[in-house]
């Protein structure tokens, strides 16, 4: 049986290329358990750190995926002695305290299972934000109602490690065509079968007859939301200062989320190993970066990663460069110009899973370099503008029903004021036929940071990172007691604050209390006040251009048939290789050769939709599989 969990756990090589472990639970002849563990080591580097971990009483096994960044903290409070001063021996002994309530304890991300010898069962047990995946598949039952549970960090390795055991698992039609359609790739599990634990929750399999009941009953596993504990209000200054360790109550909420961050920041910076810090050349990025070098001091080495298109749309170097120079960073930069159609290809093969848009592709890239330095934890600005109303749609939907408030600021916020109409109209006519549309930007962005929105960037970011070896940490993503304060409804007339996206606005600017709270020589002026940013943006119709020489056997591919049309896909291809030619030619100082198209709406569109093609094509060929009809979920 321990063979068989060898072979399985290669699979998983480029998440842990540091060790690895396989448990079995009975005998050989009758093992009812087994968990494997593949090891990239960021705290406890060495032997104390190997996984699975076993409690010192030899009750309960752990393999841990992700980082309890107070630990430290949390050792202290409950009086815990360890032996290998790791986060893992930490979260054992207060799950042996406190069970599953301790997991409203844990400031961090992870996604683990602990198998209790006692009672003979599996929890699962994934973080709030959804930040580290955990997918999971339920065998079907024997004559005597006996079930398998199997777990792991990557569907496509889950996928690999079922037909070792003789288990066929198709791809889900439904899926694929949501991605083609809508480029919505978590909407649908991929593979027919594998699902995906849900954020903030637990599934508990038991062995166990007795533990059998009605809630989310599956055979012997049960599926329901860990308790989060106590909830903190934003406006609770004097919790929060408990809460933070600080000194004195924070007068005001800018002063508050400057607190917030940087007790953060603090914890998240521990590692044994060098970290590094993405900068696309926003305030999210650079605010990261800026506190760092607060935290860390002058003379600490701080490595930063940008993604650059000289000459071209969407470079960001500019901004990128104010930062570096600013915190007096050691800069990497990764140049998307020499990236070309064959790229798709090495990034599907490494990652095992299907771009959505160039940007996926940049953003592996810069893994590559980011590993190339050393470098084994690399920050990442994700899910700030959720929590602080970043995205254009939220002015949008807001826009009609604060106008009078919005109207006179509207060149400091990320908006075409011509669409707020079409918004309108829309939550009109969602009314009409009985399917209400949020106009609440507050609602719009709860929902977008605990739901596909931010579950899709952070998914591309882990299955990126972890096949490079590198651990992708997202503070705006991952301290779900700050999410919860700055997205839940405020209304506490203390520090005059609504619940309204205009009561995010400070000065009339969009994220304005992240602004503020970095306006204190954190944040180069360049950046900190810019309006224009539009994201992890790449010259991507550039880009899909020079692919188009080599992707034609993949969107053509006879796999998609039964995916969308060939008719379709072959007029398509040859409306993009007509716009192709039109592309201004001409070569850079370093020789590299510069193609620059101007597309209508439409053509971009249809770029758009023929990188989906090819993507689609490419894994197809790449892995191929039967295609069966898929659930939702």
């Amino acid at each position: 049986m321990k063979a068989i969990g060898m072979s399985m756990v290669a699979g998983m090589n480029h998440r842990g290329p540091d060790g690895s472990g396989v448990e079995v639970f009975g005998g050989e002849e009758d093992s009812i358990a087994m968990i494997m563990h593949r090891r990239l080591s960021i705290l406890g580097l060495g032997e104390q750190g190997k996984q699975p971990m076993c409690s010192s009483d030899g009750r309960y096994w752990i393999t841990f995926n992700g980082e309890i960044y107070n630990y430290l903290e949390l050792a202290l409070e409950f009086g815990l002695t360890t032996n290998t001063g790791t986060d893992t021996e930490v979260l054992l002994q207060l799950w042996s305290l406190k069970g599953v309530e301790a997991i409203a304890l844990f400031d961090g991300f992870f996604a683990f299972a602990i198998w209790d010898t006692q009672l003979k069962e599996l929890t699962l047990a994934r973080d709030k934000s959804g930040v580290k995946p955990l997918y999971y598949y339920l065998e079907e039952g024997d004559e005597a109602g006996n079930k398998s549970v199997w777990f792991g960090s990557e569907d496509f390795a889950l996928k690999q490690a079922l037909e070792l055991q003789g288990l066929q698992v198709s791809l889900s039609e439904r899926a694929l065509k949501s991605h083609l359609d809508e480029g919505a790739s978590d909407r649908n599990m991929l593979f027919n079968g594998i699902l995906e634990l849900g954020m903030g929750c637990c599934l508990t399999y038991s062995c166990l007859e007795s533990k059998l009941n009605s809630f989310s009953q599956r055979g012997r596993v049960i599926i329901k939301p860990w308790p989060s504990g106590d909830y903190l209000r934003l406006d609770d200054g004097a919790g929060w200062q408990r809460h933070l360790g600080l000194k004195k109550e924070p007068r005001n909420y800018i002063e508050l989320l400057r607190a917030q961050l940087m007790s953060g920041m603090k914890k998240r910076l521990r590692s044994d190993v060098p970290i590094g810090f993405a900068v696309s050349g926003g305030i999210d990025s650079a605010a990261l970066v800026g506190m760092a070098r607060e935290i860390m001091g002058k003379e600490a080495h701080l490595h930063v990663f940008s993604v650059v298109a000289p000459g071209m749309n969407g470079d960001e170097s500019e901004y990128q460069k104010s930062v570096v120079e600013h915190v007096g960073g050691i800069w990497h930069t990764v140049d998307v110009r020499k990236l070309d159609g064959k790229y798709l290809e090495i990034y599907i093969k490494a990652t095992h899973r299907i771009p959505v848009a160039w940007n996926n592709l940049a953003h592996f890239a810069l893994c590559e370099v980011v590993k190339a330095a050393g470098v084994k934890v690399l920050f990442n600005g994700q899910g700030a503008d959720e929590l602080f109303g970043g995205y254009p749609h939220y002015f949008k939907a807001a826009f009609w029903n604060e106008k009078n408030t919005l109207w006179p600021v509207r060149k400091k916020w990320p908006v075409d004021f011509r669409s707020a109409g079409k918004q309108w109209f829309k939550a009109l006519l969602g009314s009409w036929v009985g399917r209400p549309f949020e106009t609440c930007a507050d609602v719009l962005m709860r929902n977008d940071y605990y739901g596909e929105r931010l579950t899709q960037l952070l998914r591309f970011e882990d299955r990126n990172g972890m096949a490079c070896g590198i651990e992708s940490r997202n503070p705006f993503a991952d301290d779900y007691r700050m999410a919860d304060a700055w997205l839940s409804a405020w209304g506490d007339d203390t520090w005059s604050l609504e619940g309204s996206l205009t009561s995010k606005l400070v000065d009339g600017y969009s994220k304005g209390y992240l602004r503020k709270a970095m306006d204190v020589g954190l944040v180069p002026e360049k950046v900190l006040w810019r309006v224009d940013k539009k994201g992890f943006s790449v010259p991507k119709n550039e880009l899909t251009a020079r692919g188009l020489v080599v992707w034609e056997d993949w969107i053509l591919s006879d796999r998609l048939d039964g995916l969308v049309s060939r008719g379709r896909r072959t007029f398509a291809l040859e409306k993009g290789q007509n716009a192709r030619a039109r592309a201004k030619k001409k070569t850079d100082e370093k020789n590299i050769l510069l193609e620059f198209i101007d597309l209508n709406r439409g053509e971009e569109k249809l770029f758009d939709q023929l990188f989906r093609w090819a993507a689609m094509g490419c894994f197809l060929e790449t892995f191929p599989c039967k295609i069966e009809g898929g659930a939702d979920g």
